[in-house]
């Protein structure tokens, strides 16, 4: 099971994420999922709203993007 999570639009090329159960991103899009598959995001501790927690090193340690989440869907 994956959860799809969804970011607001500010014309950035990370739109969307999609995350398996212990938090590593599958894929994301509509760009640059080559460089955001393998980070980790906290999935059981996201809420809409928040801007998005990542970890993915060495580019950002315990860190968050600058867009805010604007949905989280479980997908099978």
């Amino acid at each position: 099971m994956t959860t799809k999570i969804t970011l607001e639009d500010k014309g950035q090329d990370l739109l969307w994420l999609r995350v398996n159960e212990g938090g590593l991103v599958e894929e994301a899009g509509p760009f640059q999922n080559e460089f955001w598959k393998g980070a980790y995001i906290p999935v059981w501790n996201l809420r809409t709203g928040q801007l998005l927690p990542i970890h993915h090193p060495p580019h950002i340690i315990r860190g968050f993007l600058k867009y805010k989440v604007i949905s989280i869907k479980k997908e099978q």
